[in-house]
Order: C-alpha cells, then structure tokens, then sequence
C-alpha cells in the first residue's frame, strides 16, 4: 500500500513537470488508477497552455467517472480549443443529468460543425430530457443550429414521432419544417396520414419539407398527390415532385405523361427528362401520347422518342414531319435526325422549304449529324429549283467540309438569288488554302463580274498570301462592287500588308487611292490607328492627305495616338497632325492646338489657323485677328477664313482693312465674311471697294452689301442697277433687292417682272418678289404662272411658295397643276385631230377636235380646223357653222373673216358674203392682200347681184 501510494506522488508529482509529455503520461496513468485524490490536481490541468493536456485531463476526469462530473466541467465548454470542447461533448453523453443537458445545449450552439454535432448525438441518448428543447430549437433564428437540433431528433428515431407529430401542428412555419424532415427521416409509411396533409400547407417551405418527407418515405402510393403538388407555381417545388416521381419509377409513369401537359415550361420539360431517364418502360404510354390532341403532350412524347431511339414510334414520328403545327413539325424533325438512319435524309432535306426559319435549321443540324452519308444527297439537292433547298444544303455542306465538291459549290456562283452566291462563297473559304487552284483563275474573268466579286470575297476570308496580287489589282477595277469585293478582303489580312498599302498611296490612279483608304478603315482601329498616326507627316504631301482622309474614319481611337505628335520635332508632323485634329471636329482639342499660333514654322501656323476655324474655337479670336494683319498672304488668308467660321463681332475692323490687301484671296474672304457677319459700318468700304473693284469682286461685293442691310444700302444699290449694262450683274442687283428685303423695291421688281425683253431678270424679279412677300405682287405672280415660258412659270411657283402659307399654297399648287394637265390634254387632243385629218380620217379627227373644244370652248383655231375639213369634204353647212363660231370668239381675226366668207360666197349666198367681206376692208390697210381680194371678190359678187 505504501509502494502504491509513493507511486501515486510521484505521477502527480509529474503533473507539475514542464515537459508536456510527462504531464500527457501522468494524466494517463492516472485515468488507469482511478484514485479519487487525482481528481483535485487533475482539475487545475485543466487550465494548463497546452490543449492536448487539456483533452487528456477530460478523459482521465470521465475515466474516475465522479457523481459532479457534470458541474466539474462547466467552465470546459468554454475552452477556446474546439478539441476540448469535442472531448466534452463527448464525455456528457453519459450524464442524464439536467447541467448535463443544458451544457450540451449550450455546445449545439458552438461555431466548430464537429463540436455540435457530438452535442447533438449525446443528446440524442437521453430524449425524455432533451427532446423538447431541441424541438424548441426549431425555431431558432441560425439554420445551423436549427440543423443541428434536427439531426439529434433524427438519432432518437421512434422516441421522437409523438412531439414530431405536435410539432407539425405548431403556429412557427420552421418549427414544421423540420418536424416533417425529421419524420421523414424515419422512414415508416405509417407515418403517411401524418405527412400528406403537410402538402397543403400555407407555407412554402414546409411543403418542400414535406415533400422531402415523402420521397425519404418512398411510398408510391402517395403519387396522386404529388401529381396534384404540380398545380403550385413554384419551380422548386416542381422539380422536388418531379425527382420524387422519378425515384417511384414505373408508379410514376401515367403522372409524368399527364405532366407533359402542364402550363408550366420547367414542368414539361422535367417530366420529359424522367421519362427519358426511365428508358423503354415509359415508351408505350409515349407511344401512346403521339396519338394524342393535346399539343403539348404530343410534342414532348415525339422529342423523347427521339432519345430514346424507339424504333416502332419510327414511322408515326415520320408523319408527324408533315403536321400542320410548326412545333410539332420541330420536334419530328429533331427525333427523326437522332435515329441516325439514312433513309430518313430524304425527308429531312425536304424540311428545307419548310415554312418556318427553324424547322429548316434544325433539319440541316440533322442532316449534318449523317456527316459523309448525307453528301450525295446533299449534292444531288444542289441542283434543285427551290432556292431554299439549294441555301440549306450549302449550309450543311459547309458544316460537312467534304473532299471533291468544289466544282459544285463552285457553279452556284453563277446562281440568279443573291443568298445562295453568298451562302455559296461562305463554304468556299470554310476550306481554306485547298481551295485557291479551282478559285484563282475565276478572279481573272473579266466577262463574269458575278463570279470574281464572290471569288474575291472567298479570297480575303482564306487570307492566303497568293492572292495578293489579285487583290491589289482589283482596287482600280471599273467595277464599284469589285473594288468593294476587294477592299474588304484586303481588310481582314490586317499588318501583313500595310507597307504593301502605303506603296500604293503613291499610285496616280484615284481609284486605287480611294481604295486604299478604305482598306485601311476597315481594319481593326487598336490596330491600325497607332500606324497611321506613325507614317504621317513622313512620307510627300499627296500621301499625307490619304493618310489624313484615313484616320477621318476613326474619330473615337485617332486622337489618343494624334495628341503626343504636337510635340514632334519634326515641323511637317506638327503640321499633318493640327490639320487632322481640324479635321476630326473635336472642341476640345481646341486649347491643344491654339498653343501652336506661335509656331516657328509658318506653314503649322497656317494649319493652325484653318484648324482653330474649322472647330469654331472663340477663345482663339485674338490670336486668329493678329494672323490675319500678318505679312504672310496665306496666313492672313487662313486666318480671315477661320475668323468668318468663328462669326464673332469684334473682327470686323480686322476684316475691313483686309479689303485693302492685295491677295485676291484676301479679299475675297473678307468680303463674304462681313456679309455673313451682317457688319452694317463695313457699307462704306464694301461700296468704295465695289465703284473701284478691279479684281472680279463685283457680284459677291453687292451680295455682302445686301447682307450687311445698311439702311442706305438699296438707294446705292439702285442707282449703281439702272447704270449697269452687264446682264449677269443686273441678276446680282436683282437678288440682293431680294436679300435686302426693302419693301421700296417691290415697284421696281413688279415692272421688271412684267417686262419682255430679259427673261432671266423676269424669273429673278419674282422670285425677289416672293422673297419679300409683297402681297401687291401677288396677281402679278398668279398671271405669271401661265406664261408659256417653263423657267417664268416655275420661278413664280417658287415665289408664291414663299409667300403663302402652306396649306393656300398647296391649293394654288393644286389648281395650277390641274389647269396644266387640261391644257397638256387639251393640247395632245388637238395635235391628234391635225394628225388624223392630215391622214384623211375625218371621223376620228372630228372627235379629237370635239374633245378639245370641251376642254376650252374658246379656241378659235380649233372652229377654224374643223371649218377646213368640213370645207375640203364639201360639207358647206358645217364649215359655215365651224367658221362662224370661230369668228365669234376672235372677231378680229381678218383670216377668220375671210374663210367664212369664202364658205359664203361657195354657198351663194351673196348678201351674207359681200356683208362679211366689207368687214375685211374695214379692218385690214389698203395695200394689203386681204383687202384687195375683199374688193376683188366684192366687183365680182355686185356684178352677179
């Protein structure tokens, strides 16, 4: 007893010891001595550093098994190794106790997985105690711990159906739910009448949960009601039902055939894939469905035929190809192409004029799947009538790649529709290199444009580098689609060619130039951008234009890369690039470039100029205003130019004593810029300049004069007008009375528009007219517009367009048209009875002339036509008539006269002829023919009275 004592102190003596390994065997030895005195020393271990100690001080305190081991370990659960707390977990599974109990509560609560779920499984050996604090758990607001708790209910098994099934009762939607799963869990069917109800639940959740239940359950009994769970709108519920339904097997087939029918999409298409799944014992029900009216039904049945293979579905499936539902003739076509038989290639090639743009795709995705065996067949429907035959059999020959079938695709380059020449190049070049000795020659035939364009297009989607030559002569072909054709091809073979591109900028041929250009703008900006941007301002002056047009076309990319060249050493690389900056239109590029006004190179200060113009930049107005009084012509003339495009009021003084410069250019600018500014006290100098002007400044100085709308400005104007003898100057005069808008000219245009002798000046006076919208013009115009001159009568158009408001000028529009088309038919009537009488039919001719004397009652020419007819056939009594009417509408007319008499005098009737032929002496001179006939006829007729 002594020895066994000494060795007791001498173990606890090591539990003291600073190696971890003694203290390990110590606590050890101790768990086999079991001697109640080890206990007290053992429980301050429990503080120790290391945690292994600490799992070791559990396990030798649980091995004494002491009645407190319970209290003992309160303060363990909160150790902050989670293998301590595991140990503990552990260790209380063997103590019913209520401290017991409430710490392995408090562990199911623990942030280690492992450390909870021992605590779940020790309160699973004590359900009396624990039962209904983990159902209460339930309800817990952290899933995991609601999980927890539920996996310690699941490990109590029969023990926990009675406060499961109060459970499921409950008002908290979570406690139900894992009640039911719990339930479900067990795996008993009598546990069915408790579960099924559940599917009706208000809550969401549970009913997933019950659901769950039931295919833990594995009744298929229960299939009714699940069928009639598919009716919720819920997707996840749907697809729960549907695994389920599955996992019942053949139960489950009548239901998944009835749910091809859903409204649901996801339903449908979930009951297809366990159909699918079960393989051939859901066949004969599918079988069955092809003969259904249901649509939906009969298409999903037609699709997992297809999968399946079924061989006996086969030719209904064949006959449905032709039904008159489009996704009915969809879901033929792909099951007929899964069966991978080649007699049904046929039929899938005839689905290529199909109406509808799917089913025809679909039928060559399947005829494409027969890979070489569907190619004589293909080829054969080359040849066909039907445009969409020939365009989906090259779509799968394209898909197919087979060898030797260039000569065919080859000769529907010559094809009248335009899909299938396209169609047609697409597979061509789908073959790549193997392909360029059958294609190269065609792109030298000058006789078929056709052929070359789409060779072309083939070339440049190969991108071989043989075809080069090719292609680069084909850029000054007469041919706008030829050029196009190769412009393009050109473009997808991207870096290689560009230096080959920049030699041929130095081509005189504008063709060739142009194409070029556009080759480049249809390459990739990220990578041609940073080239062009390189080469400019390098390379002569005619290239650095083309290079400049180029980098137009990239507006968003070529700034980014333009930028940095302002600071190029290299004057002409600053000049090319302020001029593109111009170009590209860019406000805010404005401030960049005004900091190069002061360049030392006079030919980037001139570009800077026309730059800082074209982009309209104000806050360069008085750089641009000290340019334009520079010594330098073109500078100044830049600057003049770019001041006019700004259009700010303070350059006026700079622009009036730019009227004294000696460039024409100069001056010319000036002077339109300050009739555009509308600078009123710039009229003295514009009308010295204009009494003066010895450069051919005339007509656009009395424009700005007109502009500037001086108030003396017509009274000049005028005066200079009447002295002026040059026709094309009294037109300027004209427009500028116009421009002036001075109602003081409106008596002068009137008389000029009413004058003979000019016609050009009568077509610029009215339209001055309108323009000033002078209403006492307005008759005048209205007469105007039935002149016989065309350039009289449109101009008065025009100028009434001007002055009236829309909708009166439509209807005088609409009058004057409706009166020229009656004078155009009144005319063509006419010209058709002349015709017809010169030819001898009478008849016809009378008709005409009939036709057109209901058009205008007052054409005397016409009476007088039919009075020669009717003379010339010896009918004297309608030539009588036809002469009097004549007479009647134009009294005056002496011809007119002289015929009626004439007809008289036939006639016998001497008292009407000799009163008719008194009227001719009257009216006509004495040496005159008519008047010594009438006195000829008139001896003679008194003779005869």
């Amino acid at each position: 007893m002594g020895a066994r004592t000494l060795e007791l102190d001498d173990i606890l003596l090591d539990l003291n010891s600073t190696l971890i390994a003694k203290r390990l065997k110590a606590i050890k030895q101790l768990a086999e001595i079991k001697n109640p005195v080890s206990i007290e020393p053992l429980l301050r271990l429990l503080k120790d550093r290391s945690s292994d100690v600490r799992c070791a001080v559990v396990d030798s305190i649980k091995a004494h098994r002491p009645d407190n081991f319970p209290k003992m370990m309160r303060l363990v659960m909160q150790d902050e190794s989670a293998d301590v707390r595991l140990r503990l977990a552990a260790a209380l599974g063997d103590y019913p106790e209520e401290l017991s109990v409430m710490t392995l509560m408090t562990l199911l609560h623990d942030s280690k997985n492992q450390v909870a779920d021992m605590a779940a499984r020790s309160l699973a050996k004590f359900p009396q105690a624990s039962l209904s604090l983990l159902i209460k758990e339930f309800a817990s607001p952290v899933w995991k711990v609601r999980s927890r708790a539920a996996t310690a209910v699941k490990h109590m098994k029969n023990k926990a159906v009675e406060a499961l099934t109060v459970a499921i009762t409950d008002k908290n939607p979570d406690v139900r739910y894992w009640a039911l799963l719990c339930l479900g869990a067990l795996k008993d069917k009598k546990h069915l009448p408790i579960v099924v109800p559940a599917l009706k639940d208000q809550d969401h959740g549970v009913r997933i949960a019950a659901l769950r239940a039931l295919r833990e359950i594995g009744d298929p009994s229960v299939c009714p009601q699940l069928f009639e769970a598919l009716l919720q709108p819920s997707e996840q519920i749907r697809d729960l039902v549907f695994e389920i339904l599955k996992d019942f097997g053949t139960h489950s087939i009548p239901y998944l055939v009835d749910s091809l029918s859903s409204e649901y999409r996801t339903s449908r298409a979930l009951a297809a894939q366990a159909l699918c799944d079960m393989g051939s014992e859901a066949v004969y029900p599918l079988v069955e469905a092809l003969e259904s009216a249901d649509k939906e039904r009969k298409f999903w049945s037609i699709r997992i035929l297809g999968e399946l293979k079924e061989k006996t579905a086969l030719p209904r499936i064949k006959e449905l190809m032709s039904d008159p539902d489009s996704e009915i003739r969809l879901a033929a076509t792909e099951a007929v192409a899964a069966y991978r038989n080649s007699s049904v290639i046929p039929l899938l090639l005839e689905k290529f004029i199909d109406p509808v743009w799917v089913v025809r795709k679909k039928a060559c995705e399947g005829v494409v799947s027969f890979t070489s065996e569907a190619v004589p067949y293909l080829l054969k429907a080359l040849k066909s009538d039907e445009q969409d035959i020939k365009y989906w059999s090259l779509r799968a020959i394209g898909g197919l790649r087979p060898a030797g079938v260039f000569k065919h695709i080859l000769s529907l380059f010559r094809d009248p529709a335009w899909p299938i020449r396209k169609t047609a190049s697409d597979v061509i070049s789908q073959y790549g290199e193997a392909v360029l000795n059958d294609i190269t020659p065609l792109a030298g035939e000058r006789n078929d444009p056709e052929v070359r364009y789409w060779v072309l297009r083939s070339l440049g989607r190969i991108g071989a580098k043989e075809s080069l030559p090719i292609l680069f002569a084909s850029l000054d072909d007469p041919s706008e689609a030829i050029r196009d054709a190769a412009q393009k091809a050109l473009a997808s073979y991207g870096r290689t060619i560009c230096d080959d591109l920049f030699a041929l900028f130095k081509s005189g041929k504008r063709r060739v130039l142009v194409g070029v250009s556009k080759v480049f703008s249809l390459m990739q900006p990220d990578m041609i951008v940073p080239i062009l941007c390189y080469k400019l301002g390098h390379l002569d002056e005619n290239v650095n234009y083309w290079i400049r047009e180029t980098l137009l076309s990239f507006p968003a990319q070529a700034p980014e890369h333009l930028l940095p060249l302002l600071e190029h050493a290299y004057a002409e690389v600053r000049r090319q690039t302020i001029m593109t900056l111009g170009s590209l239109g860019r406000p805010e590029d404005g401030k960049k470039i005004a900091e190069y006004v002061r360049d030392e190179s006079w030919p980037v200060r001139i570009a800077v100029a026309e730059a800082l113009g074209k982009l309209r930049y104000k806050p360069a107005m008085k750089d641009l205003m000290i340019m334009a009084e520079d010594g330098n012509e073109e500078l100044a003339a830049a600057a003049v130019t770019a001041i006019g495009k700004i259009g700010e009021q303070e350059a006026i003084p700079v622009l009036i004593s730019a009227l004294q410069r000696e460039s024409w250019l100069l001056r010319y600018n000036a002077v339109k810029i300050l009739g555009e500014l509308r600078a009123a006290r710039a009229f003295p100098d514009l009308l010295k300049l204009l009494d003066e002007d010895t450069m051919e400044l005339k007509a656009n100085i009395i424009a700005s004069i007109a502009m500037t709308g001086h108030e003396k400005a017509f009274k000049e104007l005028l005066k200079r007008f009447d002295k002026e003898t040059d026709p094309d100057m009294r037109l300027v005069f004209i427009d500028a009375f116009a421009v002036l808008k001075n109602q003081a000219a409106v008596p002068r245009l009137l008389k000029l528009a009413e004058q003979k002798e000019s016609r050009d000046e009568r077509c610029h006076a009215l339209r001055a007219i309108g323009k000033l919208k002078a209403v006492e013009g307005k008759q005048v115009l209205i007469k105007a517009l039935r002149d016989k001159e065309p350039a009289v009568a449109k101009a008065a158009m025009d100028a009434l367009e001007v002055m009236m408001d829309k909708e009166e000028f439509l209807k005088t529009e609409k009058a004057v048209n409706a009166a020229r088309k009656k004078q155009e038919e009144f005319a063509e009537a006419f010209e058709a009875g002349m015709q017809e009488m010169r030819r001898g039919n009478t008849n016809e001719a009378e008709k005409y002339f009939k036709k057109a004397l209901k058009m205008n009652p007052g054409a005397s020419y016409i009476y007088s036509a039919m009075g020669n007819m009717y003379y010339k056939q010896g009918k004297l009594v309608d030539a009588t008539k036809s002469y009097q009417m004549a007479v009647k509408t134009s009294p005056e007319d002496v011809t007119l006269l002289m015929n009626l008499g004439m007809v008289y005098y036939r006639r016998r009737a001497i008292k009407e002829a000799i009163e008719i032929f008194e009227q001719v002496k009257d009216k006509t001179l004495p040496s005159s023919q008519q008047h010594i006939y009438a006195e000829k006829l008139l001896g003679r007729m008194s003779n005869m009275t």
